[in-house]
């Protein structure tokens, strides 16, 4: 069988047979990997530790004709933080089932993509312990770089409905803004009086959502944001990629349930 080197983030594992294990990947070159990794589970196994979730790795596989095998592995970047904390764990579960669902294909922006995984999994491996509001802010910047790579990305500067432009929004003077999910941004007061289901922003809201578009993570980072506004673009942001990827994740219901 031919063979081939692959470095990836492990997204996803579930057991095959007594010892086998099978492996989800999202690779450097924007490929997802499907990919059994033969004993495994066995206690002496040669890949002991190295095919955990969230793991970036340095494989060798064979191809095979349903899955592909794992012959080698060796971890490139271990996010040990991760597992032994429920909520960092959930959120990066939340990262990896958005972009296993999506199925983006490859091209020339699957490196920012993979990035992307990789950058925001190693912040939210060294968040504080619990830290949900952390956590949640993280999960706004992978939510916002994610549409911005994909082509989602919603309109801020002209109404999402009849296009009209909307002058200086980001002004700590500007009462409300109205944003529409369903049109994919921002309305005019006019369009905003005959649609329902739009949201209101406050300045406050818009500029933090402006914001997650133009900051790396370095800026982002240290920023501050007020408790409602994060929960307000959370939610933005949550209902925005479930509406326009059809994708629909489970885990944020899971979160809804316990309170987060």
């Amino acid at each position: 069988m031919p063979s081939y080197k692959a470095k990836a983030i492990i997204l996803k594992s579930y057991k095959l047979g007594e010892s086998d294990k099978i492996i989800k990947m999202y690779s450097d070159e924007g490929d997802v990997i499907s990919a059994v990794a033969k004993g495994a589970r066995k206690v002496r196994s040669r890949f002991s530790g190295r095919l955990e979730l969230f793991n970036l790795v340095e494989m060798e596989l064979a191809r095979g004709r349903n899955l592909d095998v794992i012959s080698q592995a060796e971890i490139l970047k271990s996010f040990k933080n991760i597992a032994s904390d429920f909520y960092k764990f959930v959120f990066c579960e939340i990262i990896s089932k958005i972009i296993l669902k999506t199925q983006i294909p490859g091209g020339d922006l699957s490196p920012l993509l993979f990035k992307l995984i990789y950058v925001c999994f190693n912040e939210i491996n060294d968040t504080e312990p619990e830290d949900i509001s952390s956590l949640k802010k993280i999960m706004c910047f992978f939510g916002i770089k994610f549409l911005k790579i994909t082509g989602f990305t919603p309109l801020l500067g002209n109404c999402s409905k009849c296009n009209k432009k909307s002058g200086n929004l980001y002004s700590f003077t500007v009462e409300k803004i109205y944003f529409s999910v369903r049109h994919g941004g921002i309305l005019c007061e006019k369009c905003a009086d005959s649609l329902p289901g739009r949201e209101t922003l406050s300045a406050s809201d818009y500029r933090f959502l402006y914001d997650l578009f133009n900051l790396k993570i370095e800026d982002f980072r240290d920023m501050e944001v007020n408790s409602a506004t994060l929960k307000k673009v959370y939610k933005l942001v949550e209902d925005y990629i479930l509406y326009h990827t059809e994708c629909d994740i489970n885990s944020f219901n899971y979160l809804k349930k316990i309170g987060v």
